[in-house]
């Protein structure tokens, strides 16, 4: 097992910590630490940045640690790179981002959310509706995903009402389930 091996449970222990707004915490786990591999530090920091939705600041430190390592695969990374290209019209590889985003970091479910998203805007609902059941897995109370999987099971259903009717309806039951528990979307959801 390598340093960048042994640090990687560290890495996802910190960038929880960031997800949750705990940043000092985040920060006292990464002093903590001792000897981290640089590329992981400038990783967390990262990561740090991305969860304070400086996302400058985080391509910059993730484009630092690539520097160091061009091997070096950063979810997050690839995430911010396809989003970019997203907006630009090039789906190919923002679709191809995203996946890689998910094949490094398979618990990262922002990176579910945009490749259902865009799967939507190509009109693969199919698609799209397993990314949001992905994320729904990965994030059980997020109302947004359940949202968003509403919305493309009922585009599916309209058009084959027998294979997605019985699962729309315990989506819509989940959803109004959670809305009630004082959940709420946020601004930017995707549908």
């Amino acid at each position: 097992m390598t340093a960048l091996d042994n640090a990687k449970p560290l890495r996802d222990l910190v960038t929880n910590h960031f997800a949750k707004g705990e940043f000092e915490e985040g920060l006292r786990q990464i002093k903590g630490a001792g000897n981290l591999p640089g590329v992981v530090e400038l990783e967390c920091m990262g990561n740090m940045h991305f969860y304070k939705r400086e996302l400058q600041m985080a391509i910059d430190k993730y484009e630092n640690a690539i520097s160091i390592d061009p091997t070096y695969m950063i979810s997050r990374y690839q995430y911010l790179v396809g989003t970019q290209e997203e907006k630009r019209g090039d789906f190919v590889s923002a679709f191809k981002r995203y996946q890689a985003a998910i094949g490094i970091e398979p618990s990262f479910v922002d990176a579910y959310v945009e490749l259902g998203g865009l799967l939507a805007k190509i009109e693969d609902f199919k698609g799209a509706a397993q990314c949001y059941r992905d994320a729904i897995k990965l994030e059980p109370t997020g109302l947004a995903n359940y949202h968003n999987l509403r919305s493309v099971l009922a585009k599916l259903k309209s058009e084959t009402p027998a294979l997605y009717g019985e699962e729309l309806a315990a989506i819509e039951i989940a959803y109004d389930q959670l809305k009630r528990s004082g959940a709420s979307l946020p601004q930017n959801s995707k549908w």
